[in-house]
């Protein structure tokens, strides 16, 4: 059971480009050799990129988030993320079944256009130089799905047992069709690894701020990423810290700002593009604000599904710059007093169709300097015990003091900085997996009355060595 994988469902998600034949593949009316050019090659790589955008969305997001302690579920939920947010999952969740088939779709993809790519080159070598930049873009992509997988679907990465540790299928053709073994997570980094060398081999576009397409900069933050969760520190350090000067942090709480309400900001690494022609493409994340305008008095009236838990709100101090455009007060519908809600995603300016009105799009911002900062320092600590030195630039560029601790001290520091940086963006479940610690939730005093699931959803209390850390693989998925 736990051997085999068929990928078949990954088919079904296709037919929603399709029309349900499952007898078409991606080329749709263009087959075999004829879909091998450039101009064809191109469309399927405007395709991957439109996959990665949607599942990157922080729409998408939001479960990780939900499944863990930063935020508590109100009775304005109307039950969206109700199952995540009570740890009710089970593997014929349909939610679980699309999170996998969005992923393992995009790979689908990915594996197709690289068949057509390499025909391409063959047929049109004039055009290969650029064929080639699409395939090291497209590994690139394949290699991030898998983590992203891994990361929801097997344990945390141990080094002494990740060759019998379960990871998740590693499709490199495409074969809508294939059983596959589910393997080793140490095969599954294998594969990520070697991905993600292919991508560099082929993608020469030098990384600029705000770039909306994959650089040498963002593979370069993304094997950050995989060095830490591998616990080579070594080489995360080394990752993340060469980013620094060509990405500087911002220290005013108007960069910030800019960063969520304009989307554009020097941090960033890599931010893929919405337009109001494709914010489609991704979901609203309405159930953090909710927010409508009352002219009368100038200001925001709000009805949240989800609320930041107390010791959420208690980290943001008022001299903290991401006190407002990430964690600040708000006036909450049906509660006595003032709340605190979390304001970075609502919504860019430039996708709303008047000035007051309320979005909740937000381009995906998949790569950032902040992160390389406590990726060094996580990795400084595990490997020395230091890392207050990164973590002490980040926090005085938000407006924070430095620190000097050290030993567990500093480690609870950056686990906070964490928080405080990333709430929203999906980060706390892998990163309470990563660490080996569990969770508490302790319920936002004012909001209180408005809360959903009684206290053993917003008291819930989960060890770290709880089985359900790990998502379940969908029923279907088992079964065939």
């Amino acid at each position: 059971m736990k051997k085999i994988i068929n990928l078949m469902v990954m088919l079904g998600a296709v037919c929603g480009f399709t029309a349900c034949d499952l007898e078409i593949t991606p080329d749709t009316a263009i087959a075999g050799k004829d879909a091998a050019h450039l101009k064809y090659v191109s469309a399927l790589r405007n395709g991957i990129y439109n996959n990665m955008t949607t599942v990157t969305a922080y729409s998408n997001l939001v479960n990780t988030e939900y499944y863990t302690d930063l935020f508590n579920e109100t009775i304005n939920s109307g039950n969206r993320g109700g199952f995540f947010s009570r740890w009710n999952l089970h593997a014929d969740d349909q939610d679980i079944l699309k999170l996998w088939t969005n992923y393992y779709t995009t790979i689908l993809q990915v594996n197709y256009a690289l068949e057509k790519a390499a025909l391409a080159i063959e047929q049109e070598p004039e055009n290969a130089e650029e064929l080639k930049l699409y395939m090291g873009e497209m590994y690139f992509v394949r290699a991030y799905m898998i983590h992203q997988l891994a990361l929801r679907f097997c344990e945390d990465y141990d080094p002494d047992r990740a060759d019998a540790q379960l990871g998740v299928p590693c499709p490199v053709e495409y074969a809508p069709g294939a059983q596959l073994p589910r393997g080793t997570l140490a095969q599954t980094y294998a594969r990520i690894t070697e991905d993600i060398k292919s991508a560099e081999g082929l993608v020469t576009t030098q990384g600029s701020q705000n770039s909306k397409y994959i650089t040498v900069d963002a593979i370069t933050a993304f094997k950050a990423q995989v060095a830490l969760q591998m616990h080579d520190y070594d080489n995360a350090i080394a990752y993340a810290s060469s980013l620094y000067s060509k990405y500087p942090l911002v220290n005013t709480r108007e960069g910030l700002e800019n960063l969520w309400l304009q989307g554009t900001c020097p941090e960033t690494i890599m931010q893929l593009e919405v337009t109001r022609n494709t914010y489609n493409l991704i979901g609203a994340t309405t159930d953090y604000l909710s927010g409508s305008y009352q002219s009368a008095s100038g200001t925001y009236l709000y009805n949240p599904g989800y609320v930041p838990e107390q010791w959420v709100c208690d980290l943001f101090t008022a001299d903290d710059h991401r006190y407002g455009p990430y964690v600040g007060p708000a006036t909450i519908r049906n509660i006595t007093g003032e709340g605190r809600l979390m304001m970075k995603l609502a919504g860019l300016v430039g996708l709303r169709s008047t000035e007051t009105l309320l979005n909740y799009y937000n381009m995906p911002v998949v790569f950032r300097v902040a992160e390389m900062y406590l990726i060094e320092a996580e990795a400084q600590y595990r490997k020395n015990g230091s890392g207050a030195t990164p973590l002490s630039t980040l926090r005085t560029a938000r407006g924070l003091q430095g620190t000097s601790a050290t030993g567990e001290a500093l480690f609870t520091e950056i686990q906070k900085e964490c928080v405080r940086e990333f709430i929203g963006e999906g980060h706390r479940l892998f990163d309470l997996k990563r660490w080996g610690i569990g969770m508490k939730r302790n319920a936002q005093t004012a909001c209180i009355s408005i809360l959903a699931g009684g206290t053993a959803t917003y008291e819930m209390q989960k060890s770290a060595d709880d089985p359900q850390f790990v998502w379940p693989i969908p029923q279907y998925e088992l079964q065939n």
